[in-house]
Parts: structure tokens; sequence; C-alpha cells
């Protein structure tokens, strides 16, 4: 069969390339070092890159003669073929759990799952480029070893936290308010009838006397009765301006080796004026954590905001001298903790590390050998036979001729097997996975942690192997609220959302409502929920390039200047809004549908002063269409910025348009970039970019013009085979954990085919990824 792109024949005795190839990849010039006037050069590699290019229609370049679709396929069909014969990548077939697995992983191997505490907060993070999944990158350190012994000790005392046969009495505690901690000296007053705080961002009210830290992890009721005081105690109103004070409560680890130890508020009080309100309600408290109150929306730095108000000369300057200040803030009359509340013992943790429904008699060798070799087949996440725990036995009897305390050396032990390759490393080998393997790297790709009881089942009966069991099985994790993990954290890293808040706006400049009213965080969770919801209701990824909807709240709804459900409070620069997230229609003839018009995506591609339609362009065209150009020539200088506003931005980048060195890339991305120019660096609509300079969204994507983003989103969906092969590899890759490499395109073929005849609805993609040949070989 003729080439459609070169026309040529594949394979035939001088070269499957014509000239329309030739003039770039021939004997005179090789771009991107690919030659092509060569028959014996056509290796299955090259053939990978040539169906690569093809199936992405990075070539032919749009300026030059194209294809027909058939002839397209069928050059892409013939290089498949070739591609099979490449041999699979060669890997170890070891991967180790990165720092979001491992957390997960000790939490349920633990029972852990009901409190606040995080074995992963005592491991730095993973410094991957790319998918924090891939095997290559997941090296392992002297120092990462003790960062995971140091974990696995801790999250094993807070699971295992006693070996009484006895449930511990539930006590009461009147907190003494006169001993409260946690504000600076001039933000708190207290005495022994209240306490009360005035200060917002790190400063916290807790129980300043040792009764503070619980020592027995728990369910414990907390009765506080507050008020919100002194709204108008200067003469207007500071933070919060308008609608109620909120209090926060929230529960913080006592532990100073925590890589993040800030706390994390549970929940918020809106609070009335003067008026005393009791509040009461149940929570988990772990072992060495404690429970602390927080003014959520007043402000991070008090005195500053007083002292702005007095240069405005709202506020007289002897009241900058006093040393208490006295704005808004919440008063506590009273405080009471009550606990620990078991509903069964020995507690879940116990029960779930263990596997037994009383406190063992650990006196046993019995009762210990068993005990070590269900923790082992648990924490290897695979059958274990006798011989492999004689070395474990052997260490616990060590531990208990130090220490005499067998309690304390089944810890001991537990820790070395938590530390040991068997943990820490998943085991795949080469070829076609058996049933634990299988079962691993379905659990791994949906939770982000080990099987369940169910999937373990399946794999010791190796039912697991079989097509309707594996599908039946990932419907069913999906549905399962651990599934968010895949969620969150492959959004993160495809749409690389980590970046977000690397280069926020100034404090104090333009676009400082980015700050006022924490969008950074709203704006992360509009993403994920987005994403979260086409999984969840298998939708089509069309949504991600155009949609009717999103999720908002109050103050990303006032950003974006749509309407917004419920009560909806003014929003002044110094409010705090309600962070309820809601779905919403997005109004007719807004910008805003999909990916492209979410705050997340427009913020961490600016610099927080200006857009960059170079910096735009390449996103899109890396993240969401998979074709990122290569790096700009280093000879090539940077855009020297207009200091006098005489240029527009198009003028500015004509410069690397017209350089020969540049055009090709520039000629893709720019236009990309303008198309999203009607955003500001936050994310907001505009339409000039000053007085003198109006903003210009136009340009040429694939030989189709447009006129904004609305246009450009149109020609992106109206060919969604492209983005939908990006997002399969990439599912595909952060499943495998390594890079897809010519043998695998076939698979990724077959996903798309099945994929296309229901519009490319994500689920059901991923469905395919989990359950065909991506995912049952290495």
């Amino acid at each position: 069969m003729r080439c459609g792109v070169c026309g040529g024949y594949p394979r035939e005795p001088a070269s499957p390339a014509g000239k329309n190839c030739t003039q770039c990849h021939g004997k005179e010039k090789q771009k991107g070092d690919v030659r092509l006037d060569d028959a014996n050069a056509f290796t299955p590699e090259l053939w990978g890159q040539i169906y690569d290019q093809l199936a992405k229609r990075e070539m032919p370049p749009d300026d030059k003669p194209q294809p027909t679709e058939a002839e397209r396929q069928g050059l892409i069909q013939h290089a498949l073929v070739v591609a099979r014969q490449s041999a699979p990548i060669a890997t170890t077939g070891m991967r180790r759990l990165n720092k979001r697995e491992y957390g997960n992983t000790v939490k349920d191997l633990l029972g852990l799952r009901a409190g606040t505490f995080d074995p992963a907060e005592y491991i730095y993070k993973d410094e991957t480029d790319g998918f924090d999944t891939e095997a290559e990158k997941l090296v392992t350190s002297n120092e990462l070893l003790l960062e995971y012994l140091g974990a696995a000790d801790k999250s094993l005392r807070h699971a295992l936290f006693t070996e009484s046969k006895q449930q511990p009495k539930s006590q009461v505690i009147d907190v003494n308010l006169a001993k409260m901690e946690g504000t600076a000296g001039r933000y708190m007053d207290k005495s022994s009838e209240a306490v009360i705080g005035r200060g917002g961002g790190k400063y916290k009210l807790y129980d300043g006397e040792s009764t503070r830290v619980m020592r027995e992890p728990g369910l414990y009721k907390i009765t506080v009765t507050a008020r919100a005081v002194d709204r108008d105690a200067y003469g207007l109103r500071l933070q919060p301006a308008e609608g109620p004070v909120i209090m926060g409560f929230g529960i913080k680890p006592d532990d100073v080796d925590s890589v993040s130890s800030a706390g994390k508020v549970l929940r918020t009080f809106d609070l009335k004026d003067d008026e005393d309100q009791t509040f009461e309600f149940e929570t988990w408290i772990d072992k060495d954590h404690f429970p602390y109150w927080s003014v959520v929306n007043a402000s991070k730095k008090p005195i500053t905001q007083l002292r702005a108000a007095a240069r405005r000369r709202q506020v007289k300057e002897e009241e900058l001298e006093k040393k208490q200040y006295v704005g808004p803030g919440i008063r506590i009359s009273r405080y009471q903790i009550e606990g620990p509340i078991f509903d069964e013992w020995p507690p879940a943790s116990v029960k779930t590390t263990l596997g037994v429904r009383e406190m063992p008699d650990l006196s046993s060798a019995v009762m210990r050998q068993r005990l070590v070799q269900y923790f082992a087949a648990r924490a290897f996440r695979r059958p274990v036979a006798a011989a492999e725990i004689q070395s474990y036995l052997a260490y616990l009897d060590q531990q208990q001729a130090a220490t005499h305390d067998w309690h304390e050396s089944l810890i001991k032990t537990f820790a070395a097997m938590m530390t040991s390759v068997d943990f820490l490393y998943r085991r795949e080998g080469q070829g076609e996975l058996p049933p634990f393997p299988l079962a691993h790297r379905l659990s791994y790709l949906l939770w982000s942690s080990m099987p369940d009881a169910g999937l373990f089942a399946f794999a010791n009966s190796g039912k697991l192997k079989e097509p309707a069991v594996l599908l039946a099985e990932a419907r069913r994790m999906l549905q399962d609220p651990r599934s968010q993990s895949f969620a969150d954290s492959f959004a993160d890293q495809w749409l690389s959302l980590g970046k977000l808040g690397t280069m926020p706006p100034d404090l104090r400049g333009e676009y400082r409502k980015y700050t006022d009213l924490k969008l950074e965080h709203a704006m992360l969770e509009e993403t994920r929920r987005f994403f979260g919801y086409v999984l969840q209701e298998n939708r089509s990824i069309r949504d991600f390039i155009d949609s009717d909807y999103t999720f908002v709240n109050e103050a990303l709804a006032s950003h974006y200047d749509m309407p917004f459900p419920g009560t909806k409070v003014r929003l002044g620069k110094t409010d705090t809004p309600r962070t309820e997230m809601f779905r919403v229609s997005i109004p007719p003839g807004s910008m805003r549908g999909g990916l492209l018009g979410q705050g997340s995506i427009l913020t961490l591609t600016a610099n927080g002063v200006e857009t960059s339609p170079i910096i735009r362009g390449h996103w899109i065209l890396k993240e969401l269409l998979g074709t990122p150009p290569p790096p700009p020539p280093k000879e090539v200088p940077a855009i020297a910025p207009d200091i006098n506003g005489a240029l527009t931005v198009r003028q500015q980048l004509e410069k690397h348009r017209t350089d020969a060195n540049c055009a090709s890339c520039h000629r893709q991305m720019d236009p990309l970039g303008f198309a999203l120019e009607s955003f500001d660096p936050i994310g907001g609509l505009r339409t000039r970019y000053s007085k003198t300079q109006a903003v210009s969204t136009d340009g040429s994507f694939k030989g189709k013009d447009f006129a904004n983003v609305t246009d450009l989103k149109k020609i992106l969906a109206s060919d969604l085979r492209p983005f939908a092969r990006h997002l399969v590899i990439q599912m595909a890759e952060y499943a495998k954990g390594r890079k897809l490499v010519p043998a695998d395109y076939p698979a990724i073929e077959a996903i798309l085919d099945r994929a296309a005849a229901n519009d490319f609805r994500l689920q059901e993609m991923l469905l395919m990824i989990s359950t065909g040949e991506l995912m049952r070989n290495r």
C-alpha cells in the first residue's frame, strides 16, 4: 500500500519514504534527527515514532500536503504491525511505594483510617519528574530507609496503643480556660471565666496543660460554648467585615518530627455576635494529637490591618500603641472533652493489625507465630510460607530478651517487616502478571493502597485472572471512596496542578484578591472535583474541552462573576467566603466551560504579574494534547520585556515567529496561547491589557481559524481522538509505572477504537486500561 504521507511504499527496496518526507528527513537534512531515505534504517522503533507522529497529527506539518484519512490510517496500521515486533521494555519488575501509596497502605494495614494521623507525614516527598508511580524514578537511600523505620514505629504505636483486655473508662475534662495557649499574647485575653482569641492564620487556642494531648486514640465528645465579640471595637469593621465570624475546630499532632504538622481544620461553626451558642459533636482524635480552635476568617496579621486603617485616619494613632489588639474574635466560655469512647474492644486498629477478636496472649509461642504469619501475609500482600517468617520470629525473641516486653518486641518486629523490600516494593516480573501482582496493580491504580480482603480472595483463588471477575472488581473499587485517591493524584500530575501557588500574585498588587479570597484552594478543588465528576458519572472526555457546568464556592463564583446557589454574602476584599463547593451551570455565552476556563489552569500558566501566550500555549500542547514542542535552542535569547508598553504581545512574539530556528514551534504554541489571553494572571476575564492596548485572541490551529477560546474549543472538540489517545497513554503510564513503548501502541489503538463508539467516556476508558492487555502484562 502506498504511503499517503510521502507517496512511497513501506519497506520498498529503495526507501519507505517519498520526496515529501525526505525533504526534511533525508540525506541533506534530518529534522528531529530522523532520516527516512534509507530502507535499512526502518527499525520497529522508528516505525513506532512514525506511528506516534501520525496518530498525534503532528506530521505532516499543517503547511504541507496532507494525506487522506484512509491513507493516514493505513500507514498507522502498518506501523502498529511492525511495532509489535519490537521487544518489550526491560525492567527490574520492582517498584517502591511512593509517599502517597505508603501512607494509604499503612493506614489500611493497621486500621488507622478513622483519624487525621498520616504515616506519610514522616516521609519526605518523592522527587520525580513525571508521574510519581514511575519505577525508575523511585529510588531508595539510607536516609529514606531511616524515615520508613521511624514512620513504621510511630504508626504501629498508634495502632497497638494498648494491650489491656479491659476497655478504658471514658473521662470528662473541663478545660481550664485561664491556661489556654496557642495565640500571641496581644491577640488573646483569658481568665477563669472565658478565653478570647482574635488572630487568624497560624493562631490557635488549645488547652495549655498536659491534658490537651490524647494518650489514647478514640472517639471524643466535644462541647463548646462560644460567641463572636468586638466586631465594632475600633469604630469600623475589620476582617471579617461581612458575614459571621467563623470558628474552626481542628486536630494537630503533638510531634516535632512530622514533616507537616500544621494541623487540620475538621469543622467550622458560624457564631452569633455577642450571643452564646453551645455546640456538641463527636470526633476521632488520634494518639498524641490534640484538638484546637481557631478564627477561620480573621486576619492573619490583625495589627497590620489596624495600621492600614490608621493611615487612612479611620483609627486613632494611639490605638496602635496599646498592648492588646481588641478587634473581632471568638469568646469561649465552656470547653469540655469527654472520652475516649469505644464501641468495640479490642479497638479496630488492634483487630485489623493482629487479625484477632480479643487481646492475644503474647506469652504463647503458638500465638506469636500466628500473629507474625498473619501480619506478614498482609504486609507483603501475598501468601507467606512458614519458612519466610523464621528470621522475624528469631528477631522477636531477641527483642524480648533485651526488653522483657512481648508487646514492645512485637512492635519492633512488625516495624522491621514494614521496612523490608517485601513491604516497600511491589514485585511484578516479566510477561503476564500472576494473580497477586495483578491485584496489586489494580489496587494501587484505583486506590493508591493495598488490596482489600475481597480482592485478596479473588487473587488467592486465581479467579482474578478471569476477565469478568477482573472487570467486576474494577467497577466495585471505582465506587469505593478510596478511588478519590486516583482522581486527585492523577489529575494533579496530568495537569501539573502542583505548580499552582508557586508564583502567587503580590499580596498588595492588582491581583491581591487571589490571597484575600483564598482562591488558590478553591481553584484546585474545582479542577479536582471536575475530574472526579467526569470519572464517576462516566461522562465523555469532551467535557474536559468544553462543558456547561463546573464546581465553585462563593469566592470562585464571585471571581468568575457567575450565579451562586444559596445565600450569598457580599465579598469585600478582606472577607473570607464560605468554602463549600457546588456544581453550577455555566451561563450561556461564557468562556468558562472545560479545563481551559478554570482558574487553576489559567493561574499556574501565568507568573502572578502577567500572562504569556508561549507558556499557556505550551501547556495546551504538552498537558492537554501530548505534543510538547522541543526546548528552545540555546542560542535564541529570551523575549526582552517592553517596559514602555509600546508593543503589543503579538508584536513582541513576532520576533520569534520570524526566526527560522523558532518559527515551527511558535507557529503551534502562540495561537493557542493567544486564545487564552481573555484571562488575566489569576483567570479573571479581561478585554484590555491597559488603556491603550486591547486583548487580541484570534489565531489558527490545524488549518482552522478561531476568534477566541470558545472557537478554539470547538476545533479541539471536533476531533477527540488525538486528545483521547494522549489521555489513555497518560493513564496507562500512571498505571504501569513506566513509559509506554512501541509494543504497547496496538493496545492503545484497540482501546481508542472501542471508546470512540461511545464518545470516549472517561470511566469506560479507565476500565479498559484496568482490565485489558496493558494491565495484565508487565
